[in-house]
């Protein structure tokens, strides 16, 4: 397998019929790629466009927009959805949507495309952050392209070059650097769909798959039957929220291979890794990561992967492990409740810890006088006794549960029992949506 950084793999030049993507049930070659990628920036090139708001359901016209877009000497923007699309392009009167049907009619062209400035490459994305404000984060292709180096170095030897199939967008960074700028600089196929079903992607895996998936969708096995040894994926990455420990095992079960989990966030790319083979497992920090932990607990990072030399403050808050960090929670996450600071990690952490839940979400609810409200998933065992006990006699169960090592003011009021939380792309929690299950409360 030949590596080629980003910057270079439209100018270095692979072998024309070398595999970029497979798109149906045929594969598209390096020759067509390029020459899609030229007629992309050779129409931007032409135009007065500063911005190219990318927004595809197809990873291979993503990956020539993307391409042709930086080639054309554009800043991509990534917007998560069409409505931020809408919202980015209606603002900016020097931005472009390049949508599947924009990319797929345009004309290849068979003009030879210099390297690109990997400093100077900028690729914009959106994040909601924890107020649910879409925030505009800058990365350099630099920066991402250091990721990549990382990634080869951690996993090269055991990915192969089999195909890559996930189902996770393209439009987020994670989606983006492990499926598509990973595949393209390492010469390995990705495939040009994302699946959101596992019935139907499944079927497609084999011995040589590397399979990027998230816990949006390891969470949701249950009831799939194991794969054979001969269709087990070579490689599972999960990413975008921690990976409960049961669904980890669950998925090692059914696809052979214990999930391989990334922490990170959009501002400073992946930074540690682990395998969830223990509910205590500390994360690892990835090669060239330095940290270290400021005030409130939070970790602080310098990485090639994040701009400039200063050490940056995450939200995230940790404990020192020998290879890296325990994670506690985010820093954002602790609230006031009667004058008294609580922390709602360390209240999900003390339900999910108990024999009564496999998972739990605390929260404030809104309101002159805020107060804490948890939406669980009850383990089997909870179930049980939750239908012999009622939910307002469960509730309080809990609560006594948690009374034992927190405060009384500092314990959830109002309880729901569902049997998944709501989550959003990826597996992140949905703030909205836990708060519409107390819509009716008094």
């Amino acid at each position: 397998m030949s590596w080629l950084p980003i910057a270079a793999v439209l100018a270095t030049g692979r072998a024309a019929d070398r595999p970029v993507a497979l798109h149906g049930n045929r594969m598209l070659r390096h020759a067509s790629f390029a020459a899609a990628s030229a007629g992309v920036a050779a129409r931007l090139g032409a135009g007065p466009w500063r911005r190219a708001v990318l927004l595809t359901e197809d990873s291979w016209l993503f990956a020539l927009g993307f391409l042709g877009a930086l080639h054309a000497g554009l800043t991509v923007v990534l917007p998560p959805h069409k409505v931020a699309a809408r919202t980015a392009a209606a603002a900016d009167p020097e931005a472009l949507v390049l949508d599947d049907c924009w990319l797929a009619a345009v004309e290849p062209v068979g003009a030879a495309l210099a390297p690109l400035d990997p400093a100077s490459a900028r690729v914009e994305f959106f994040t909601s952050g924890s107020t649910g404000v879409p925030k505009r984060v800058r990365r350099s292709l630099a920066g991402l392209q250091a990721e990549l180096d990382v990634f080869q170095l951690m996993w090269g030897s055991t990915s192969g070059c089999g195909l890559v199939r996930a189902t996770v967008s393209h439009q987020h960074l994670y989606g983006l650097t492990f499926k598509v700028l990973w595949s393209l600089s390492a010469g390995r196929p990705f495939a040009a769909e994302n699946h959101e079903l596992w019935e139907a992607v499944l079927p497609l895996l084999d011995t040589e798959t590397m399979l990027v998936s998230s816990p949006a969708h390891l969470t949701r096995m249950t009831g799939l039957p194991a794969l054979p040894p001969g269709r087990q994926p070579r490689l599972v990455f999960s990413a975008g929220a921690l990976l409960p420990h049961a669904a980890s095992r669950e998925a090692a079960a059914l696809l052979g291979a214990i999930p391989t989990e990334i922490f990170g966030s959009t501002e400073t790319g992946a930074i540690a890794t682990r395998s969830n083979a223990d509910a205590s497992t500390p994360w690892s920090l990835l090669p060239g990561i330095a940290m270290r932990i400021g005030e409130d607990e939070r970790l602080l990072l310098r990485s090639p992967a994040i701009d400039g030399d200063d050490w940056y403050q995450t939200e995230d808050r940790v404990a020192p492990a020998a290879s890296g960090f325990h994670f506690l929670g985010r820093a954002d996450r602790m609230a006031k409740i009667e004058g008294k600071r609580v922390d709602l990690s360390a209240l999900e952490r003390a339900l999910e810890d108990s024999i009564w839940a496999d998972a739990a979400a605390v929260l404030v609810l809104p309101g002159l006088r805020p107060q804490l409200a948890a939406v669980v998933v009850p383990s089997d065992a909870g179930r049980q006794h939750l239908a012999e006990i009622g939910a307002f006699r469960f509730g309080r169960l809990l609560r006594r549960l948690l009374a034992a090592a927190h405060g009384l003011a500092g314990l959830p009021r109002q309880w729901r029992f569902v049997n998944t939380l709501p989550a959003a792309r990826l597996g992140k929690r949905s703030e909205t949506e836990l708060l519409s299950l107390f819509a009716d409360r008094p």
